[in-house]
Parts: structure tokens; C-alpha cells; sequence
């Protein structure tokens, strides 16, 4: 920065009153401050969807499954066998056995599509952590139900529940049989993912057996890794060794591509809102417009005096840039605010049937604050260069003459 163009900084910043709080400025950084705070509340919240959807859908589903590829039930000593291939394998942290199939929840003449799971330890279970309401460590003729799954059927913890397993591979001219028992409503499992709080049902495994008619076997094996984000890369090893007698499948093969449409909408709703920066940008060359309307006799003396143009065009620039980023930064707490509020408020939840979850949260990162501050400070400073031609077309003689 040139003498000159300190000397013009300097005398900017201590007169505000006749600079930084006209009506033009104050207009502008309002704008300014609105766009932004609005940009990054919708980042920041965006971008809490996505996480809470990941993380949920990371422990709703096995971050990698095995099941068998003849659509049998798996034996306790291939299970075992299994173990001993997975032990190899430091990035597994557990291996679970698990039975599920598909049945119907039953409360009076209310029946409603459920998904039946099973494990073998039930002191721990995997999802203990969703336990809401109620004991995770169930006992035989107890059961733990999803909460919309609850809410559908008007059941409460103590209720009867009867729980009713098709037998398809049964068909009969007669129709189809089935076995039903009736279960002790003992815990509510709320994840906040809605397709399971929706279709839950978790019994201890001998009563599974008893429903499915199953003496012995699992349906599937899940395994935990500790770091999911290698479930991909980890399965195809896992592949070559079970051989062709078992299919394993990734977490990221059912979830992959609902998380990539998730990433390319939040990105679509950023390039959205920045035009309300933009647009913001229109109060931003109004005012340096209005500047150079206004001290065009100063800038006619300062050419007369010989100062250039690249040095009357940075001294404008300075003025203006330094309030539009010290807004934008006031709109990024703006921002950070508003999705504070958002998370935080009571009276509006999203509709699990429609967004998956239930839980609006926001998530603030280093790279989206640094991308909203470049995309915001860039806007900004083109809007400034745009008015700065009118100072190129400036006939100095006749404003020297007119002011006089």
C-alpha cells in the first residue's frame, strides 16, 4: 500500500460519521450481512443433515453383511468358520450374529409391517445406545419396539404386543399359515432414522426361533468396522476368502447413492443462495457508485496532482473492501446464529417419512466457512471493480470547471 493510499485509509476510517454510517454504506453491509447469515445457516444446516443421516445410517446398517448366496440360513459352525477368517482382520471390531425376517405387528384390529431382529447377547445389544425408554437387557416373552412403530399402534411400555410370522414356504390351498405370540412391551428404540423407529421389533433370539420355527442358524452376520469409511476396500477381501458360498456387502451399497444425492442438493442449495449474495453485490455498486459521484472533484485534483489510476482505483477499493469483508464476517456469525437457533428450537421437527430423520441439526466446518468467505469476499469485490470504469471516463477539466 502507497503512501498516498494510506493517508486516504487512514482519514476514511476516522471520520465514520461522514463515511462508514451513510445511508448507502449502513444499506450495503446490511445486505451484505443478511446474504451471507442466510447462506450459511443453509450450509450449516445442510451439512448437520448430512452428517446425522451418515452417522445413522452407519449404525442401523452392518457396516459389512454376510449372508449366504443360496438365501439359506447360516450354521453355527460356518459362523464359526467365518470368525476365524475375520479374526485375521484388525479393522473388525466385532462380528455379530443376527436373525431377522419380515412379520406383522398386531394390537387389536391395528396391524402394521415390521422387521423382526435377534441377537444372541442380549445384555449388550448393538443398539443400546437407542434404547429411549425401557431395559435393553430383555428376557424371553419381551420385545422392544420402534417408537413410530409404538405411536402407529397406540402402544405404551407394559402393552401386549402380538407378533404374527407368515409362513410363505407353507402355502396351502387353505392359505397361508402362521405362528403368532404375544410379547411384554419392555423398551422403546428411537434412533431417529425413520425407517427403523418405524419397523423395529427386537426379541431375544429363542423367541425368534420359536416364531420362525428355526431351531438352529442365523440370517446374517454383521461386522463392525472401525472405520467404515474403508467397508468398500475391506469387502473385497473378505470376498476372496468366505469363496463363493457367501455374499458380503458393503454398508455404502445401499446407502451410497442416497448420500451423494444428499451432497450434490447441498451443494445445489449453495449455489442458490450465493445469488443472494449477489444480488447483495447490486447495493455494493450503488455505493461506490454514489462515491464516486460524490468525491469527484477530490479524485479530478488527485489525477491533476499526477496520482494514477491503479492508485485512485485501490484507494476505492480499500474503503469499500474493508467494510464488505468485515460484513461478510458479521454475516458468518449471523449465520452460525441462525442455524443455532434452528437446531435448537422446539417447534418445528422434520417429517421422518419424508426426510429420513427426524432431527434437524447444523454442523459448522473449517471448509465451509472458508468457502462462503471466498465466494462472498469474490462477489464482492467484482461488484466494486464493475462502478470503477466511471472514474477512467471522467473528464477532469469539466469537473474542475463545473465545481466552480
Amino acid at each position: 500500500m502507497e503512501r498516498l493510499e494510506r493517508f486516504f485509509l487512514k482519514r476514511y476510517i476516522e471520520a465514520p460519521k461522514r463515511n462508514l454510517f451513510r445511508f448507502s454504506f449502513v444499506f450495503m453491509v446490511l445486505g451484505i450481512m443478511l446474504s451471507v447469515g442466510i447462506l450459511s445457516a443453509g450450509l450449516h444446516l445442510f451439512q448437520g443433515y448430512e452428517s446425522t443421516l451418515r452417522k445413522l445410517l452407519l449404525d442401523s446398517f452392518s457396516h459389512i453383511g454376510i449372508s449366504s448366496a443360496y438365501g439359506e440360513m447360516i450354521s453355527e459352525a460356518q459362523y464359526e468358520e467365518i470368525i476365524s477368517y475375520t479374526d485375521a482382520f484388525p479393522e473388525i471390531e466385532s462380528t455379530i450374529p443376527m436373525l431377522g425376517f419380515p412379520l406383522m405387528a398386531q394390537k387389536n384390529d391395528k396391524i402394521r409391517a415390521a422387521s423382526l431382529k435377534a441377537y444372541p447377547d442380549m445384555a449388550d445389544p448393538p443398539f443400546a445406545k437407542y434404547i429411549s425408554l425401557g431395559k435393553k437387557n430383555i428376557s424371553e416373552g419381551e420385545v422392544i419396539v420402534g417408537h413410530y412403530l409404538m405411536q402407529e399402534l397406540n402402544l405404551a411400555i407394559g402393552d401386549t404386543l402380538n407378533l404374527n410370522y407368515p409362513r410363505l414356504d407353507q402355502i396351502t390351498p387353505l392359505g397361508i399359515p402362521s405362528t403368532r405370540s404375544d410379547f411384554r412391551i419392555a423398551g422403546v428404540y428411537r434412533s431417529g432414522y425413520y425407517e427403523n423407529d418405524r419397523s423395529m421389533v427386537v426379541v431375544t433370539m429363542a423367541n425368534a426361533r420359536e416364531l420362525m420355527m428355526q431351531p438352529d442358524g442365523y440370517s446374517k452376520i454383521e461386522l463392525q468396522l472401525e472405520d467404515p469409511g474403508r467397508a468398500a476396500q475391506l469387502n473385497h477381501r473378505i470376498s476372496a476368502i468366505l469363496g463363493p458360498d457367501f455374499i458380503s456387502i458393503p454398508w455404502n451399497y445401499h446407502a451410497e447413492s442416497l448420500l451423494r444425492l444428499v451432497a450434490m442438493e447441498k451443494w445445489l442449495i449453495f449455489i442458490v443462495f450465493s445469488f443472494l449474495v449477489l444480488i447483495a453485490g447490486i447495493n455494493v455498486i450503488s455505493t461506490v457508485s454514489t462515491i464516486i459521484i460524490d468525491q469527484k472533484a477530490e479524485i479530478a485534483v488527485l489525477k491533476t496532482l499526477g496520482a494514477s489510476r491503479r492508485t485512485i482505483h485501490r484507494m476505492l477499493v480499500y474503503r469499500v473492501g474493508m467494510v464488505g469483508v468485515l460484513s461478510v464476517f458479521a454475516g458468518q456469525v449471523l449465520g452460525a446464529l441462525l442455524s443455532w437457533f434452528v437446531e435448537h428450537q422446539s417447534f418445528y421437527r422434520l417429517k421422518g417419512d419424508v426426510y429420513f430423520i427426524d432431527t434437524l441439526g447444523a454442523k459448522i466446518t473449517l471448509p465451509n466457512l472458508a468457502i462462503i468467505f471466498a465466494v462472498a469476499t469474490a462477489l464482492i469485490f467484482i461488484c466494486i471493480m464493475i462502478p470503477l470504469r466511471q472514474i477512467d471516463r471522467m473528464q477532469i477539466i469539466e469537473v474542475i470547471r463545473n465545481k466552480h
